[in-house]
């Protein structure tokens, strides 16, 4: 995967029986990867083995997108010097 692809993950409490859904959270969760993101949401729903949680995790390029979500920042790592130099960009959670 493209480290400058990034995932979202989003959650939803369902009342059993009903099919009414809402957001598990305010905000969805950001993820480095998609890999890493299927894991937590493997995580959360193994809590919730009767289907009141239920989720999904989307991949997305916030180069394209030209936006980071709130409480979020792009960093950009290079490795390497001239033409040998690669740079991968990474999303990581926003210290101030």
């Amino acid at each position: 995967m493209d480290a400058a692809t990034a995932a979202v993950l989003v959650l939803l409490s369902c009342t059993p029986g009903q099919g009414v859904c809402k957001p598990l959270d305010a905000s969805p969760a950001m993820f480095g990867s998609l890999d890493t993101c299927r894991l937590m949401l493997a995580r959360k729903l193994a809590g919730a083995p009767n289907g009141e949680i239920v989720g999904r995790c989307s991949s997305f390029d916030p180069t394209v997108t030209g936006s980071v979500p709130a409480g979020y920042k792009m960093i950009v790592v290079t490795r390497g010097r001239g033409v040998d130099a690669v740079s991968s960009r990474y999303i990581v959670p926003r210290v101030d």
